[in-house]
């Protein structure tokens, strides 16, 4: 041991001990490549980095064990991502693995009955999965069931229950009781949600990971990679803009998350802007398509303006909000410095996938050149579904057009769901029916 050489840079973190070499390795050298496949839902791609391939190797140790495992961290952190990905990964002739989402409304009953679904009978009282394979049974949003009137939260001490004592008790005859085997508790907990207070007895039986948020080179990795093997057909223009529209992205996102004045706050309380916002941009940016932006790097910038404005600008409220996010936007342009900011930002600054849909094309996510064009192809499909559906007597002023693109580029990626806020008879549920006619 006296040989061992310690690394000089990065912090303990950043290597583990090999026993092959018997020196202290950085975990960089262990990050395999990645190849992305784009016809799976975005949600599932993960790029492999320093941080998923610790945690994976965490995960390995505690499984080994049986030990439980707790990551903590805020949204966006990538928690449940992390043991999503490392359960793809599993041997299902060894382990199988199941996903329960508490909520406000989740008992001991419920987990219970979730819990007694992925084990058989192995003799006597004794409940396990099937014979040579272990369960892994993933908790998300821990601390989200309602605290009882005895300051408890009836899931967490079941688990508890479980772990101490590897029984269950049957509800229609408390006599009988079962012992359970080969099962492992992993979970995620958001601290800013949820209760704020988790039974000590539940989490001291748990190993507690905390998740920060990931740093700015971590952020580049992974969606630089992401850009760049989807933008690889498109002509050279484009490919070389494509890592830096994710580091324009970036910079935003920096300086949106560091200000005081992007806090939630009672007025603001929806103001919650996390490493998910630039996951929804970039998922938005591979929608372009070779053919639509031949010769045209300044179009995919405008579409990167566009979706900063839906993901961002659309949720502030106030005057001085917008100007000080639309001088991070300016700050992330330097990035681009090639492009002129007075172009990127020219109004009408709208992409939409209907348009070509409705003249009978294949879906085709494009700028809408001219605010009249969108309007004929409104008034059209309003005219269709007044005919086929039932009457709506709306007029598609400009503002009503651009909250059914908003609506639109929302619901039209897989999963994808819409909040609207507004007073009564703002147009919530007329604009959300035609955008749902105007995408089946």
């Amino acid at each position: 041991m006296t040989k061992v050489k310690f690394p000089e840079g990065g912090m303990v973190f950043d290597y583990f001990f090999s026993p092959a070499t018997l020196q202290f390795e950085p975990w960089t050298g262990k990050v395999e490549s990645f190849t992305a496949d784009f016809s799976e839902l975005f949600q599932n791609l993960v790029v492999p980095t320093a941080e998923t391939t610790r945690q994976h190797y965490l995960i390995d140790v505690h499984r080994s064990i049986d030990k439980s495992l707790l990551y903590i961290g805020t949204a966006g952190t990538g928690k449940t991502t992390i043991i999503k990905n490392y359960f793809t990964f599993l041997d299902a002739e060894k382990c199988i693995n199941d996903t329960m989402n508490f909520n406000s409304y989740t008992d001991s009953k419920a987990l219970q009955t979730v819990l007694q679904g992925n084990v058989d009978k192995r003799s006597g009282k004794i409940l396990g999965p099937a014979a040579g394979r272990h369960l892994i049974f993933f908790m998300d949003d821990l601390n989200m069931p309602t605290v009882d009137n005895f300051g408890t939260q009836s899931p967490l001490c079941l688990i508890r229950q479980i772990i101490d004592y590897e029984i269950i008790f049957d509800r229609d005859h408390l006599e009988e009781q079962y012992i359970l085997k080969d099962i492992m508790f992993a979970a995620c907990m958001n601290p800013k949600s949820g209760s704020f207070y988790v039974d000590l007895r539940t989490t001291r039986h748990f190993t507690q990971v905390m998740l920060g948020t990931p740093e700015k080179d971590i952020l580049l990795t992974i969606y630089q990679q992401m850009a760049v093997q989807h933008f690889a057909p498109f002509d050279p223009q484009c490919i070389a803009v494509a890592p830096k529209l994710v580091a324009a992205t970036v910079q935003v996102f920096s300086g949106i998350a560091l200000s005081p004045a992007f806090a939630p706050t009672a007025t603001k309380f929806h103001y919650q802007f996390n490493m998910r916002d630039v996951a929804k941009i970039v998922q938005n940016l591979l929608l372009a398509q070779p053919a639509s932006y031949k010769q045209n790097a300044m179009g995919l910038v405008r579409m990167w303006a566009h979706e900063c404005h839906r993901v961002w600008r659309d949720r502030l409220l106030f005057e001085e909000d917008v100007n000080l996010y639309m001088n991070y936007m300016k700050n992330g342009l330097k990035e681009l410095s090639e492009f002129k900011e007075d172009v990127v930002f020219e109004e009408p600054l709208i992409y939409t996938s209907f348009i070509a849909k409705c003249k009978g094309h294949e879906p085709s996510y494009k700028p809408v050149e001219e605010m009249n064009e969108l309007k004929d192809t409104l008034e059209a499909k309003l005219a269709e579904y007044n005919e086929t559906v039932s009457t709506m007597d709306l007029v598609l002023f400009n503002q009503a057009m651009e909250h059914i693109t908003r609506i639109s580029r929302i619901i039209f990626q897989p999963s994808g769901n819409a909040l609207l806020v507004g007073v009564g008879g703002s147009g919530k549920q007329s604009l959300s029916k035609l955008t749902a006619f105007i995408l089946d």
